[in-house]
């Protein structure tokens, strides 16, 4: 497995238990104790399935807010707020820390989705010290570069930090990465990895996006020509998994090859025909939506719909991973799940019918069809 030996204990906390031998030396331990946090997402749920078939791992420990529905019998499953616990207990004998928990779709209390975020990510690498895990793997977002009309195509992972202002996901996820970052300069001998996948769609997938996807709403944005790019779930969950079993320091893009021109992605969520909706139109329908409560993506995310924000994967595919699904198969893939959630209908009934959101919201139509309605 090669995981990391222990550290240091002059560099420890306060209160840090010593870390376990590393998995790799000789007369280690043969497998891990991994804890997954937010196991019970749809992404933590895909891991869980990955690992609890895996020979480097001996011991799953999970966590969530909600039971999870896949559930093997090797699972030692804590419902638990990780923002809101102590959670040293838990990780007692870890050796190894997936980071998935968190609000992900963003909600209009700010303060509570950055309690869940930053607070939660703080009370768990807490909990990592306290145990001594030899590694840890945070699963980040390519969100954290931000979308800028002077990005480069592909960004790869030397390219700032720059997520744009009030966006949650770009901004609590690079405080997270920051958070890491300091915890990690106290326990060097600690592997840490950090993953940036583009969006993640598939037939499980549950989020704004995915939901937007599904509805059959182009992420386009009247004038922009920025391409689009997504990763498919399987290979999200691969990179994890190799994160895992491997040791894989550093900062590693994740997304399919490539990526999607905007004609491209309307052709394969079945628009053809949409009117060329601007930025500041677009900024001020999904506004009054998310005021309403009647939307799941915020205003502050319009940037992401209208620059550029595809990431190169070359340091991953150096270590062996490659995608196996591409940007077409993986869009494919979501519109194959699930229908749109009752929070996506009732958003769409709403605005009078027409799809509301991220990128291509046909906003004319709908505002005028809401107005006769009323």
């Amino acid at each position: 497995m090669g995981v990391k030996t222990s550290g240091d204990p002059a560099a420890a906390i306060p209160g840090d238990a010593p870390e376990p031998p590393g998995l790799g030396d000789p007369g280690a331990v043969a497998a891990a104790t991994v804890v997954i946090t937010g196991v019970s997402g749809f992404l933590g749920q895909a891991v869980l399935r990955r690992l609890a078939g895996s020979p480097a791992v001996g011991r799953l420990v999970g966590l969530d807010v909600r039971e999870p529905g896949f559930r093997p019998r090797d699972l030692q499953f804590h419902l638990v707020d990780v923002a809101g616990s102590d959670l040293r207990p838990l990780f007692e004998g870890a050796d190894v820390l997936v980071h998935l928990a968190g609000v992900h779709d963003a909600i209009p209390d700010e303060e509570l989705m950055a309690r869940v975020n930053v607070g939660g990510t703080r009370s768990v690498l807490e909990a990592a010290a306290s145990a001594g895990v030899s590694k840890v793997v945070l699963v980040s977002s390519a969100a954290v570069y931000g979308a800028w009309p002077n990005n480069p195509i592909p960004l790869t992972e030397d390219a700032p930090l720059r997520p744009n202002p009030g966006f949650p996901l770009g901004v609590h996820k690079a405080e997270l990465e920051r958070l890491l970052a300091e915890w990690s300069l106290a326990r060097p001998k600690v592997t840490t990895t950090v993953l940036r996948p583009a969006f993640v769609l598939g037939a499980r997938a549950d989020h704004a996006v995915a939901r937007l996807i599904r509805a059959r709403v182009p992420l386009a944005v009247g004038g922009s020509t920025a391409p689009v790019q997504f990763v498919h779930e399987d290979d999200a969950t691969e990179a994890i998994a190799l994160a895992v079993e491997r040791d894989l320091p550093g900062v590693y893009n994740v997304a399919a090859d490539g990526w999607l021109t905007r004609e491209e992605l309307r052709a394969l969520v079945g628009r053809k025909i949409q009117p060329a909706i601007g930025p500041e139109l677009l900024e001020r329908a999904l506004k009054r939506l998310w005021t309403a409560g009647l939307l799941d993506f915020p205003p502050t995310g319009v940037p992401y719909l209208v620059h550029p924000w595809v990431v190169a994967v070359d340091r991953l595919r150096a270590e062996g991973w490659a995608p196996r699904h591409s940007n077409e198969e993986t869009v494919l893939a979501c519109l194959g799940g699930r229908e749109p959630g009752s929070a996506w209908k009732a958003a769409a009934a709403a605005a009078g019918g027409a799809g509301v959101a991220a990128a291509g919201l046909v906003v004319a139509g709908a505002l005028r069809r809401r107005s006769r309605r009323s």
